[in-house]
């Protein structure tokens, strides 16, 4: 359990870093290519490691074919869109809808089968994390006066519920036999092809000739932000609860809009840093709620 909790913490820290990476990289490659490269690269490294440690097995095509779908929603769909949406927003405004992840966790497990119980706290939760974001957006209302700027917001939602569902899926059907970074290569490599799949769909590929710091932002993002971290997500998800293991979004906000502060010239505004600390407590209320 120790061991879950140091992974948990490690992807605080890690997936925080991510925002500023994407923001980088994103200016120079087209949304899905750049989810399809990232992602194709952390999947087959991770095969690789699995099949050189002598932990790669074959297994049955029902558990493939789920590993598959689990990819699909939470690399495809979570990080495709969100990676898209951050061409019109900030990194900031990314890891704060994003931290969004156990309040919609929560209610997809209610949606599933009822497996979660709910009671105030989780409602109240509910509440303030939603209410957090009406405080953040309340000093740009303006912004939606522009089409993109909607369309950035809406693929940040997008990418939160995909994601979530991702989650709750690779909770229920990952099998505690199977290495953590076994079902993550299947996973993240899933996820990496319908990248590649909707980059032949919806990029536009004309003039692309990205730069050394575009590269390395990928590199990165392959190995640190996905190898690394996916599989260390995978492993707590594997022993602790879905919803603990979202506790990561507490975290990523700060750290992406330090980073976005420190490196993209960002700015935080005082309702926005008000917004934020509502949103997280509401998801700490809404994990507090689950625990009871």
């Amino acid at each position: 359990m120790t061991r879950a909790y140091l992974a948990l913490a490690a992807i605080c820290i890690i997936w925080g870093t991510t925002y500023t990476a994407i923001k980088l990289a994103v200016r120079e490659f087209p949304p899905y290519m750049l989810v399809g490269i990232r992602q194709t690269m952390a999947g087959l490294l991770l095969l690789g490691v699995a099949a050189a440690s002598g932990k790669l097995r074959m297994p049955n095509r029902k558990y493939l074919l789920r590993q598959g779908l689990a990819g699909l929603f939470s690399i495809t769909g979570g990080n495709g869109f969100i990676t898209w949406g951050m061409q019109f927003v900030s990194s900031g405004l990314a890891a704060i809808i994003g931290s969004l992840t156990p309040v919609v966790v929560v209610l997809i497990n209610l949606a599933w089968r009822g497996t979660e119980r709910i009671n105030a706290r989780v409602i109240a939760g509910v509440l303030l994390g939603f209410g957090g974001l009406g405080l953040i957006f309340s000093d740009g209302w303006q912004d939606f006066l522009k089409p993109e700027y909607r369309l950035g917001i809406a693929g940040c939602f997008v990418s939160c519920v995909t994601w979530s569902l991702g989650t709750v899926m690779s909770k229920r059907w990952n099998a505690p036999e199977v290495p953590a970074i076994m079902n993550a290569g299947m996973q993240i490599t899933a996820g990496g092809l319908g990248g590649i799949a909707l980059s032949f769909l919806f990029d536009n590929h004309h003039s692309i000739n990205p730069s050394t710091q575009a590269w390395l932002s990928v590199l990165y993002l392959a190995v640190i932000g996905s190898a690394l971290a996916f599989t260390l997500y995978l492993y707590a998800l594997q022993h602790l609860s879905a919803t603990v293991s979202s506790l990561y979004t507490y975290i990523n906000p700060v750290v992406a809009i330090i980073l976005g502060w420190a490196f993209l010239g960002e700015s935080l505004t005082l309702p926005a840093a008000g917004g934020m600390l509502v949103t997280i407590m509401g998801v700490y209320l809404v994990n507090l709620g689950q625990r009871r």
